[in-house]
């Protein structure tokens, strides 16, 4: 793999590039959450054409960057403590911590209540945290699910598996062949509305495995703002996995 340097007079900064060659016949530039950005390039890609390439993409790779530094409502957080957010349906949900003799958490309006007998215990904490985000996350994606499934269920697909995994850099994957659909454990954080983006997305792909234009046309025909959802998605739903 490649190191290549783009300078960002925006970011007063450079920006390297991972350049990595693949038997492939088209480029891929992407930018991932944590800001790495890899360039995957046809094989016999000359170099001065990669370094051109990236050069004119200056002002893209800003951008991008510059929006995943600015939004960190929905960053993976560090610490549990009294008074720290975190990003729950769209919303900046609290943490209250306190002492007691058994272990709890629990939901009040805006704020999430973790109970535990040592409140400096990270690691603990961290664990009742988790285990109460995966219930919370796989009832809200089965009841999407539920909701949605009608619109493939007409064409004799069975209703799908709801799965959970920290996911990289995807929000859901589908394997119509396991009946399951897999979802990045952290789209909770985003909105109703994008939740249901990504819910029907993966749905339909149980119809069409690839993003043809018959895919397109089939979720734009059942959700005609999803431009506008990933929108949201892509750009405010930024999490530090």
């Amino acid at each position: 793999m490649e190191v290549y340097d783009v300078f960002s007079p925006e970011l007063n900064t450079v920006i390297p590039v991972l350049v990595e060659r693949k038997r492939i016949k088209t480029c891929r530039l992407k930018v991932f959450p944590d800001k790495t950005v890899k360039f995957s390039v046809p094989e016999n890609t000359p170099q001065h054409w990669i370094e051109e390439y990236l050069n004119s993409k200056n002002q893209w790779l800003s951008k991008k960057i510059a929006i995943f530094e600015k939004v960190r409502g929905y960053a993976a957080t560090d610490v549990i403590r009294s008074g720290i957010s975190i990003r729950y349906l769209g919303e900046d949900l609290i943490f209250a911590v306190s002492r007691c003799d058994k272990n709890a958490v629990y939901k009040e309006g805006k704020n999430l209540h973790i109970c535990a007998p040592d409140i400096n215990d990270q690691e603990k904490i961290f664990a009742q945290f988790d285990k109460w985000w995966r219930n919370e996350s796989l009832q809200v994606l089965n009841v999407q699910v539920e909701k949605l499934y009608p619109i493939i269920e007409k064409y004799k697909v069975d209703r799908p598996k709801v799965m959970l995994r920290k996911l990289k850099t995807l929000w859901g994957s589908c394997s119509p062949r396991m009946g399951t659909i897999t979802f990045n454990q952290y789209l909770t954080k985003a909105t109703p509305a994008c939740i249901e983006y990504v819910v029907l997305h993966e749905l339909i792909h149980f119809l069409y495995p690839n993003h043809s234009r018959l895919f397109y046309d089939f979720l734009s025909n059942y959700m005609p703002d999803w431009k506008a959802r990933k929108k949201v998605l892509d750009q405010d739903v930024v999490h530090g996995l």
